[in-house]
């Protein structure tokens, strides 16, 4: 039977663009895997992952929030970028056994490359991320795997920041990686030495609102703004006043969705209709993606 049937589970689900994106790119590579929506409750993800796994027609799940971080345990296999996030956001089907991914982080890893020096060695080794949750995650177990040596997360509620770096021990062992109550002077002050900012919190997304006063913000810094449905953002506007280098999440969730669609598919989906599909999920023209701005 061919594998042409991919749930993405999620609580709740309505239409997303990591739908229409993948969408796109497995419809570019010729499979016929047929996205359905599966809305599930978190007690009910294992249930669901056991139906994917004993059917035959499926090529695997795309996992959405709030299933991210509770899918690693109902795994059979993880990437190694899943393991140490401790969160996948897509499984692959083989042979009757799910290997969970997590591409968020494959696309994060584009996202600094869009803003930080070129050559690796020049990178910043100090960074605050805003946020706790599965793309949090990811960007954190990023930055530990690329050197830096300093990472303060911060959260409204601090008992999930405490549980990422709980997470985190042992692969931070060799670095200082720190929980810290979201207030203003907290922030003020790990920014003042943090050369790196990565907003994963979803603040933002609302047209206007910004994760953080803009006058927290040292001069020169380097911005990551994960907002995707907003070409540029009040945290990416105060950012570069202060003459830094920003970006959005685009480049990086269309990275991430690439590597979503190759690992399914086996074929690597060309650029130009997942960009298309995101600028009509998002109502603005394709030109009007703005994948980075310096």
């Amino acid at each position: 039977m061919p594998a042409n049937r991919l749930p993405i589970i999620g609580f709740p689900l309505g239409s997303t663009p990591q739908e229409a994106v993948v969408r796109a790119g497995l419809q570019a590579t010729g499979s016929e895997a047929a996205i359905e929506r599966w809305e599930r409750r978190p007690h009910q993800l294992a249930e669901a992952l056991k139906e994917v796994r004993a059917g035959d027609g499926f090529a695997g799940a795309l996992i959405a929030s709030p299933h991210k971080e509770k899918a690693p345990p109902l795994s059979d296999a993880l990437s190694d970028d899943a393991r140490v996030s401790g969160a996948v956001n897509v499984f692959v089907r083989i042979e009757g056994r799910l290997r969970g991914h997590n591409t968020d982080a494959d696309g994060i890893r584009i996202g600094l490359e869009a803003i930080l020096p070129k050559v690796k060695g020049k990178w910043p080794r100090n960074a605050v991320v805003l946020g706790a949750g599965g793309g949090a995650r990811a960007v954190v177990a990023v930055l530990i795997a690329t050197g830096f040596q300093h990472v303060s997360v911060f959260n409204r509620h601090l008992h999930r920041a405490e549980a990422l770096v709980a997470h985190f021990s042992r692969a931070a062992r060799h670095m200082e990686l720190r929980a810290r109550p979201w207030h203003d002077a907290t922030i003020e002050a790990e920014l003042a030495r943090a050369e790196l900012l990565v907003n994963a919190s979803g603040i933002g997304v609302e047209q206007g609102e910004s994760a953080i006063p803009a006058e927290l913000l040292p001069d020169e810094r380097f911005v990551l703004d994960l907002v995707l449905n907003h070409a540029t953002t009040p945290l990416m506007e105060a950012a570069r006043g202060r003459g830094g280098t920003v970006a959005n999440g685009q480049r990086a969730f269309l990275a991430g969705s690439a590597q979503t669609v190759r690992l399914l598919t086996g074929s690597s989906p060309p650029a130009e209709p997942l960009r298309a599909a995101l600028a009509a999920e998002l109502g603005v023209p394709e030109e009007g993606l703005a994948v980075v701005g310096d």
